[in-house]
């Protein structure tokens, strides 16, 4: 609302102009705990209502829509729903946006300006470089449950006579992800399967259903649909004359790691699972855990991450494998209660521009299939049924996946029979991407130059080696 219902013209005038300032593009960098993630602003007037979008081009993610979006003379403010996200800032003379941006508990001083900043990439030490000495073929993937077709690339040693070679399937984490398993400029599976070709094995690796160039419908999706995809894999492998079809190995990263196990246990043919930061524990266990180690690491209090322990508790247990209805009836009642005991300004921090807002943010973010999927997963059913040889990774940096309670819990429940091998292994200062890490901070896994450890690499060759040769 306008404080004053008559301005004279002057005041009229200096909104006009400072309004019409404020269309265009704004480029601005956000330091995250040391990492500089540029961020670029689109606004626009269109007849005295205004809309803006935002691009973050180091993670990928283009023309991210603004949920709200406000211009009172020189002041401008926005929120992003779907990001937990908000800014304020004012325009000063010299035309720089000087602000404030939120995120959850994390804020930061983020100014933006009309001049585009040249970005220098961090350095990707691991890079495969040119020429590359083995093949790589350009795969489709029939999957008959869902009929699509899945896109790859399948990598395997160049021989002069026929060789058959044990194959590496990789299983990418959770979220939409390309056959790289792409994220922040950085490409583990590109690393990994250059390394492993290099050591002589096959290596496939997928875009995800929906993603890149693989068909099919991402959204909605569960963990339970994902393991249709990766036994199309299987059996497309199975059909290439150079594959050894009696010694193929699924390895996958966090939520892929979960996958693994349970194509694994479907499928007693599977020679071996690599677990890499693999879940061992209760979907719900594991993100309270992981919500409570990322909220102290971005400075969370005591009394915050009390409030998050608390909200976990009572929340999560609401979350059950019922009618999506029912669990959404459920779930929005709790919400809507609980939202009443947060205060205006924490609902702000939390960049929700009122209750209502803050309600939906999360029914969104909680109440879908693979969350509710998710939630409800206990890994210890299927790592019991495993009989192939094994083995589990985790760095102890890792706060999304914590090294000590998933490794002892797959340590317990997988108990392969004689004489296969089983190896449980905790890498010093690794996170969860396996780069070097002290804090295992996600806000450092783009400003790493490291893509993925060597020494995690070489135990995954080394457990290869013992199994293969």
């Amino acid at each position: 609302m306008m404080r004053y219902k008559l301005l004279v013209l002057f005041g009229i005038c200096s909104a006009v102009l400072f309004g019409q300032s404020l269309s265009g593009n704004w480029y601005g960098t956000l330091d995250v705990m040391g990492q500089k993630l540029p961020l670029v602003l689109h606004l626009r007037d269109s007849a005295g209502i205004w809309k803006g979008t935002l691009d973050s081009p180091k993670q990928n993610a283009f023309g991210i829509p603004m949920s709200s979006i406000e211009v009172k003379g020189k002041n401008l403010a926005f929120t992003i729903d779907k990001l937990h996200a908000s800014y304020q800032g004012t325009l000063s003379d010299s035309l720089l946006i000087k602000g404030e941006f939120k995120q959850g508990a994390f804020k930061a001083t983020l100014d933006f300006n009309q001049q585009e900043i040249p970005q220098q990439e961090t350095k990707k030490l691991q890079d495969p470089k040119e020429p590359i000495p083995y093949v790589q073929d350009e795969v489709t993937i029939y999957n008959p449950t869902g009929d699509f077709n899945l896109s790859g690339t399948l990598t395997h040693p160049e021989h002069t006579k026929p060789v058959k070679v044990a194959c590496v399937i990789l299983i990418t984490g959770s979220g939409p992800q390309d056959r790289n398993e792409e994220i922040l400029g950085h490409r583990p599976f590109l690393v990994l399967a250059d390394r492993l070709t290099l050591s002589g094995y096959g290596v496939l690796r997928m875009d995800d259903r929906g993603t890149g160039k693989s068909e099919g419908v991402f959204n909605g999706a569960t963990s339970k649909d994902f393991v249709t995809d990766i036994e199309s894999a299987i059996a497309f492998v199975k059909t290439l004359s150079y594959i050894d079809t009696q010694k193929i190995i699924l390895m996958g990263h966090s939520e892929g790691g979960m996958i693994a196990n349970m194509v694994a246990a479907k499928h007693p043919e599977v020679y071996g699972v690599i677990s890499l930061a693999g879940p061992g524990v209760l979907g719900s266990t594991l993100l309270k855990e992981q919500q409570l180690l990322i909220s102290k690491a971005m400075g969370a209090s005591e009394k915050e991450l009390k409030k998050i322990e608390s909200f976990s508790n009572s929340f999560y247990p609401l979350l059950t494998l019922d009618s999506m209805q029912l669990v959404k009836q459920k779930a929005e009642s709790f919400l809507t209660q609980f939202a009443k005991g947060i205060k205006r300004k924490a609902l702000r921090e939390s960049g929700a521009k009122d209750r209502s807002t803050w309600v939906k943010m999360n029914s969104d973010a909680y109440i879908n299939p693979w969350m509710i999927y998710f939630l409800n997963y206990n890994p210890m059913s299927d790592l019991k049924q495993l009989d192939c040889h094994y083995l589990a990774l985790n760095g102890t940096t890792d706060l999304q996946v914590p090294a000590k309670m998933n490794l002892e819990a797959i340590a317990t429940n997988c108990n392969p029979s004689a004489g296969k091998i089983k190896v449980i292994k905790a890498l010093d200062g690794l996170n969860h991407m396996f780069q070097p890490s002290a804090t295992g901070s996600p806000n450092e896994y783009g400003s790493n130059e490291i893509t993925f450890d060597n020494t995690a690499i070489q135990e995954i060759l080394n457990f290869l080696d013992r199994i293969t040769k």
